[in-house]
């Protein structure tokens, strides 16, 4: 564990003898069809739109990195923001940045924020949390503030995710000017911050007890996180980061893990040489993918659901810029293909705005996985869009899940118990009619019967009787 890095020592080695690099190894990525899925336009002209949360009654949250929490209504975008959003810093890729909900929101309405706050120390990476009543955010808390301070406008990662747990983790980046910080693990530049929903520490962190270490920190060495994932099938943590001109990464997080930056990195520097001579050193560890040059990877959203079955599992990741593959310049999505926990391929897929004049690729923010299966994705920048992506043959029709079954079954089975009590109870007052208006000879056939049967159990009794005295008489004597 590096606890201090020198940035004279640390330049010395990035120049390297001032090596320019040519292009790194370029990753399997082949282009995707045009015609796998048509886009929809659900809300537009937003400003700098950033994150996307589902609301349970089908609306949805959009965060505006210029401060403004907004609403769309049964798919119309609100024209006023919602109230009681706190004060943010706005500049750079500073602002209102990701957008959660409380897993258990149905039933306590909370709304978690990430944002760039001014502090006397500098501006730093904050996270709140409120109450949202549907129109405005009230009993609003900081629950966590970074100890990140910069004077920097950059590189705050700001992305949370869940965990079954009820933690949650978010992402610090590493600040641009204070990049060596990474590697110090007594602040949280650079890192995976672990936390419960009220912000304190939970217990089992991986560095509680260690006094060399922040006990938010879950794992560190990284630049800039830009979005994190769980995966409930698997129990992996995805998180991808922009690199400089190159050396974007999708890491699978570890407790404990160093994922190298600035040490070890497949970048480039915005000088053309190498960050670092290293691409690993002992105790790092490597990423799941890369990209150099960079494609600025910026939303991820793990594909699950019936709409898109034949991506199942795999990773979609939103880009700002062309990548890897210069034909590919006009792709602004890329699939990562996971196969058996495995990287499998990768290919480049385009989204367009519909209705758009000239360069209708635009750089995309984020993406995310509707309840519904379909996949939503924010355009970049001013005027920007809430996409919706279905498949070409139409989203699927309503499946039933196995609870959907068995409640299904038990309905039927309860209709059909209330018809047979309401048939049976029908019967009963039928006979009961029929016996009360036939009572008179109902109880003359009684009587008959009844004197049928004594006669008979006489007549049997005199047979039995007069078997046991003939028996008597022809038995001889001993």
């Amino acid at each position: 564990m590096v606890n201090r890095l020198d940035r004279v020592t640390v330049a010395g080695a990035l120049m390297l003898a001032g090596v320019l690099v040519t292009p790194a190894l370029a990753q399997d990525v082949t282009a995707a069809a045009d015609d796998q899925f048509t886009v929809e336009t659900v809300a537009e002209g937003l400003d700098f739109p950033w994150s996307i949360a589902f609301l349970p009654d089908g609306d949805m949250l959009v965060t505006e990195l210029t401060g403004q929490l907004r609403l769309i209504d049964n798919g119309e975008l609100v024209e006023a923001p919602i109230s009681g959003t706190p004060e943010v810093i706005y500049g750079g890729q500073g602002g209102l940045s990701d957008v959660v909900l409380h897993p258990d929101f149905a039933t306590n309405n909370l709304v978690y924020l990430t944002y760039s706050a001014a502090r006397d120390k500098g501006n730093t990476l904050v996270v709140a949390r409120a109450e949202f009543t549907g129109s405005a955010l009230e009993n609003f808390e900081v629950v966590f503030e970074a100890d990140a301070y910069r004077s920097t406008l950059v590189h705050y990662g700001a992305r949370m995710t869940f965990l079954p747990d009820g933690t949650f983790m978010v992402t610090s980046g590493d600040g641009f000017d204070y990049r060596e910080q990474s590697q110090n693990t007594d602040n949280h530049f650079g890192a995976m911050l672990r936390l419960n929903d009220d912000g304190t520490v939970p217990a089992d962190n991986p560095y509680v007890g260690d006094d060399s270490v922040r006990d938010e920190i879950y794992s560190y060495g990284h630049r800039n996180p830009q979005a994190i994932v769980y995966d409930a099938s698997t129990g992996r943590i995805y998180e991808n980061e922009h690199g400089a001109q190159g050396g974007d990464e999708i890491n699978i997080i570890e407790p404990k893990g160093n994922y190298g930056w600035p040490l070890a990195t497949f970048g480039l520097d915005y000088s053309g040489a190498y960050v670092s001579p290293l691409t690993e050193f002992e105790g790092s560890s490597q990423p799941l993918t890369y990209w150099t040059p960079s494609i600025a990877p910026s939303g991820m959203a793990l594909v699950a659901g019936e709409a898109f079955s034949d991506w199942d599992g795999d990773l979609l990741v939103t880009a700002l810029a062309p990548g890897n593959v210069a034909e590919f310049a006009d792709r602004n999505l890329r699939r990562v293909i996971i196969d058996d926990g495995k990287l499998a391929g990768e290919e480049a897929l385009r989204v367009t705005v519909p209705g758009a004049e000239g360069d209708d690729t635009p750089r995309l923010r984020d993406v995310r996985m509707a309840p519904d299966g379909s996949i939503y994705v924010l355009t970049d920048g001013e005027g920007g869009h809430v996409l919706r992506l279905v498949p070409a043959g139409g989203m699927p029709g309503p499946s039933a899940s196995l609870d959907d079954a068995r409640e299904a079954v038990g309905e039927a089975t309860q209709a059909v118990i209330e018809a047979v009590t309401e048939g049976a109870k029908a019967a009963a007052e039928a006979v009961e009619e029929v016996i009360e208006a036939n009572k008179d000879d109902v109880a003359e056939a009684v009587n008959d019967a009844v004197e049928a049967t004594a006669e008979a159990v006489k007549e049997g009794a005199d047979a039995v009787k007069e078997a046991v005295s003939t028996d008597a008489t022809d038995t001889p004597a001993e």
